[in-house]
């Protein structure tokens, strides 16, 4: 086990949700992984950040850019990086966890892991409770009665989608501020958090509403034409609402949560209460 000491300063992250839970701690990371891209960041995670060196893909970390930026602590995961974890190691004391298929709780308890390697305990304990309360008030801007089952969904080529599983982020947030998930989103690989399907097995859930989530590559323009997908419960009710990717399927920390979790009543109510304040953090950021 990795023994961190003291408080880091010069912080590497090298999976999106590890970067997402340093910025919502107010920690500024001298690198990160951004897919090459700054872009692939959602604005908010950026513009907590400020100047920061990238270091490569979240799949294959430069090793040599990381170890010029000698850090005092690198942060990766367990899925991504258990390969290259002794070359990690040998640049500085290098933390492993695994957020890529947690759900609300299990990111929260990463979260709280991440604050401990860095020293920040009470401000993660201080902005989770924060977040919580959020959430609270999110859950009660939906109308009592509401039972309208909703679903998840990725876009993929050639009619095909991923449908996100129950218990995984996005499903979880959902039930979170009160919007049951389809029951028939529950089985997904155990390596994953998504199982893939055709339309015609979205048809077979039809759930009441639907959440898309779309980019520049990931879109329903292949679908609107098909008779399938027209004669949905959600597309024919007008409850079909396209989001971010990056935002909901990338991020996945606690600066996204919240963001996600205000979309949700303002897409499907048109409105969500005003924010409780602002994060909280505590002590100077890592530079």
């Amino acid at each position: 086990m990795t023994t961190v000491a003291g408080r880091p300063q010069r912080v590497v992250a090298l999976e999106f949700p590890y970067v997402d839970m340093l910025a919502a701690l107010g920690v500024r990371p001298v690198g990160v992984v951004d897919d090459g891209d700054p872009e692939n960041l959602i604005p908010q995670v950026r513009e907590k950040l400020g100047d920061y060196r990238s270091v490569g893909t979240r799949a294959e970390p430069d090793l040599e850019k990381i170890a010029s930026l000698e850090p005092d602590l690198i942060i990766a995961d367990n899925d991504r990086h258990a390969a290259i974890y002794d070359q990690l190691s040998a640049i500085a004391p290098t933390v492993v966890f695994t957020a890529r298929y947690s759900g609300y709780q299990g990111t929260l308890d990463v979260a709280r892991k991440v604050a401990d390697a860095l020293g920040r305990t009470d401000a993660a304990n201080t902005e989770i409770a924060r977040i919580n309360g959020r959430l609270d008030e999110l859950a009660k801007t939906v109308p009592p009665g509401d039972k309208r089952e909703a679903l998840a969904i990725i876009p993929r080529e050639r009619g095909t989608l991923q449908v996100l599983g129950k218990g995984s982020y996005v499903p979880d947030i959902l039930e979170r501020v009160g919007i049951p998930y389809a029951p028939e989103g529950a089985t997904f690989p155990a390596d994953s958090d998504a199982a893939s399907i055709g339309l015609e097995g979205l048809a077979e859930i039809d759930p009441d509403v639907l959440f898309v989530m779309t980019d520049a590559k990931t879109t329903t323009n292949d679908w609107v034409a098909s008779p399938v997908w027209q004669n949905l419960r959600a597309v024919r009710a007008g409850t079909v609402y396209p989001v971010d990717r990056a935002l909901w399927t990338r991020s996945r920390g606690l600066v996204s949560m919240e963001l996600v979790a205000e979309q949700v009543p303002a897409k499907m109510y048109g409105a969500a209460p005003a924010t409780s304040g602002a994060p909280a953090t505590s002590g100077a950021p890592a530079n």
